[in-house]
């Protein structure tokens, strides 16, 4: 009778982990200081995250053409700004 509480348990217990998000709860990407200027020929993708229930702000994450590491940047910052309007521009002419 006790193996069959214990079993019960543990399948509960791997039930509850299997709908767990895998994101950090109640964390952004972007802690501490980003960049307010990248070169525009080192980026490889350029990701805006927008405002979520786990992360109050709009992030940045740009990923870098030679090492593929991802840094954060400044979405408040003139070089951000620019490169948002200019996607956002290509879009509304593609459609």
């Amino acid at each position: 009778m006790n193996s069959t509480a214990v079993l019960f348990a543990v399948f509960l217990l791997f039930a509850a982990v299997e709908g767990s998000p895998l994101y950090n709860k109640g964390r952004c990407r972007c802690i501490g200081s980003s960049a307010d200027f990248i070169h525009l020929k080192r980026i490889e993708k350029f990701e805006v995250i927008p405002a979520s229930p786990m992360c109050q702000q709009i992030e940045i994450v740009v990923t870098m053409k030679d090492t593929a590491e991802e840094r954060c940047m400044n979405p408040k910052s003139k070089q951000a700004q620019n490169i948002i309007s200019n996607l956002l521009k290509k879009r509304s002419s593609q459609k």
